[in-house]
């Protein structure tokens, strides 16, 4: 019997630890188009300077280099991964909460968190003439991530809060909007919704806690080039939720808190590689590469 019993205690131990372990190394290791992505092991990791501390928005400008803005001030950063230094910055706004940067063929599109987007153009040396594009988005949604799916020429905006807008009702889920470029027209209707529902249900497939991953809000967005697929991360809940093109939920992904603090930035480069940013919080802000 006691022998037995033991036998129960270490096979509890063992389930616990590996299928409910909600930072178990396993449920990190995505596959995507031959590609393994371990959230767990970033290959590469930079440092930020103080100015970066509350890093909000990052995208891909070129080789070696990253756009990012801090939710403070309204400057546009780029920031060198070679030489670890910002290489450029240009006030573009006044203070305000901006949350997410996409740089689209040499033009920057700063995310403000109200749904106000702010455009100009990036030249070799300086920034050209700001505009700013309106949304049906209000601070109630708390728009916080900002994307660009290149198939479709479109800004991607994911919602903190609020999913609907005053011309939108939408209940219990997350939404992610969008722009459309060649006309610079905002879409009523989301481009995803994220329901609870599916949610729930993919955190109970996953053995992934409830208690640790509700509720998700998202605070960027962004489009894996290889797979078109759309990765929507949030601060609060520390998950990664991954859309196909049909909008569904084809993956959650963990996000420790151990590697990730307050991650908000998220993009891809043209050839796949996955970069992260974390607002550091009394600590440096960083940027991880996987």
């Amino acid at each position: 019997m006691a022998i037995m019993i033991l036998f129960l205690s270490t096979l509890s131990l063992y389930y616990f630890n590996t299928y409910y372990a909600p930072y178990d190394a396993h449920v990190y290791k995505l596959k995507l188009d031959g590609r393994e992505i371990d959230l767990n092991h970033p290959r590469e990791r930079w440092d930020l300077p103080k100015e970066l501390e509350e890093i909000s928005g990052l995208s891909f400008y070129r080789n070696n280099k990253l756009a990012c803005v801090q939710d403070e001030d309204g400057i546009f950063y780029i920031y060198d991964l070679k030489k670890k230094e910002i290489s450029r910055k240009h006030q573009f706004g006044e203070k305000g909460d901006y949350e997410g940067v996409e740089v689209v063929h040499d033009t920057a599109y700063v995310l403000k968190s109200n749904g106000d987007i702010f455009q100009f153009k990036v030249t070799k040396k300086d920034i050209g003439d700001v505009f700013k594009l309106k949304t049906d988005l209000t601070k109630k949604n708390d728009s916080e991530g900002l994307g660009f799916h290149k198939d479709f020429e479109e800004l991607l905006i994911a919602c903190k809060e609020e999913p609907g807008t005053d011309k939108v009702e939408i209940e219990k889920s997350r939404s992610v909007y969008r722009i459309t470029l060649n006309d610079k027209r905002f879409k009523k209707k989301p481009k995803f919704v994220i329901d609870g529902k599916s949610y729930n249900r993919m955190l109970d497939e996953k053995g992934l806690s409830k208690k640790k991953h509700k509720p998700f809000k998202p605070s960027g967005v962004a489009v894996d080039p290889k797979t078109n697929y759309t990765y929507v991360i949030g601060t609060v809940g520390k998950m990664m939720v991954i859309l196909n093109d049909s909008g569904e939920i084809e993956d959650l992904i963990p996000m420790n808190p151990k590697v990730f603090w307050q991650p908000e930035g998220i993009c891809f480069s043209p050839d796949g590689d996955l970069y992260i940013s974390s607002e550091g919080i009394d600590k440096k802000g960083y940027i991880l590469k996987f």
